[in-house]
């Protein structure tokens, strides 16, 4: 299972890095629908914010843009943050596209692609 540690963003254990993404998302765990806020996300999981603490191993749907309804389980939790491990891991096509679209500002500066200098012919 996905380990995740809050205050190490190179755990060992993570099976890829984290990107960091604050995006409203909707919830399903149990009867309650709620919005939490996507904080990041990586191929097979992310950490959410904004419900009280989780039992470890709770479904959660998460409602990511343009995707169906996204099945996770909680891998731990403490106050209102939580980590979550997909069911099924995010392809990498659609990983890129939520990414592109989704990340920090940041992120997304250190790794847009290199471009080449505009030349004018004289």
């Amino acid at each position: 299972m996905w380990s995740d540690r809050e205050s190490s963003d190179q755990d060992p254990k993570r099976r890829s890095t984290r990107v960091g993404i604050e995006l409203p998302v909707r919830c399903k765990h149990g009867a309650t629908r709620s919005t939490v806020i996507l904080k990041d996300l990586n191929q097979y999981g992310a950490k959410i914010e904004g419900l009280e603490k989780l039992r470890i191993d709770e479904p959660i749907h998460l409602m990511l843009p343009g995707l169906k309804t996204k099945l996770a389980f909680v891998v731990w939790s403490r106050d209102r943050v939580s980590g979550l491990e997909f069911e099924h891991r995010l392809h990498d096509e659609v990983f890129e596209r939520l990414v592109s679209e989704f990340a920090i500002r940041l992120y997304r500066e250190a790794n847009a692609p290199k471009l080449a200098p505009v030349r004018y012919a004289a």
